[in-house]
């Protein structure tokens, strides 16, 4: 077994992550703002947030499943997909939920200001493409395949068979 990350491009995203913790005590609420300017409609779902713990909690595993899906990758990859399907059944279209890998980009990159190169943004790019083909792959839970929608029909009217 190879000791090398899974993403080339790993050390570029882990100092990124480290200079974010250095910056800022807490990224929450600036993930947060720019998921809500870019999602208006996501902000709802959060009215049971009322002292951020479960902002923080999501933006922790998000960041563990990112350091996760550079290095080792011992489980984000399959974390991703899991997570879509959940967060389906909450509601959140897999659209959205894809999105927010880059809305923590963008809030790395305004916390880094200056120090955000352009070696950062392509390190960052390449590592969302390959989040986003694992997005693309996790089988649709909205949609009814042809070869599964004559049992569904079937199990609606208390059929056994098709």
């Amino acid at each position: 077994m190879s000791n090398s990350p899974a993403f080339a491009r790993a050390a570029e995203i882990e100092a990124s992550l480290e200079l974010v913790a250095e910056l800022c005590d807490d990224p929450t609420p600036i993930v947060y703002e720019r998921m809500f300017e870019l999602h208006p409609h996501m902000k709802p779902y959060f009215w049971r947030d009322t002292n951020h713990a479960i902002k923080g909690e999501m933006l922790a595993r998000t960041f563990s499943a990112i350091l996760d899906f550079v290095g080792d990758r011992r489980y984000a990859d399959h974390m991703i997909g899991t997570e879509m399907v959940t967060h389906e059944g909450y509601d959140v279209p897999r659209e959205v939920f894809i999105t927010f890998f880059a809305i923590v980009r963008d809030a790395v990159q305004t916390i880094l200001g200056d120090q955000w190169t352009p070696a950062l943004a392509s390190a960052w790019a390449e590592m969302l493409a390959e989040i986003d083909g694992f997005g693309q792959a996790t089988p649709r839970t909205d949609v009814v395949s042809a070869f599964h929608a004559p049992r569904l029909e079937a199990f609606q009217k208390g059929e056994t068979q098709p």
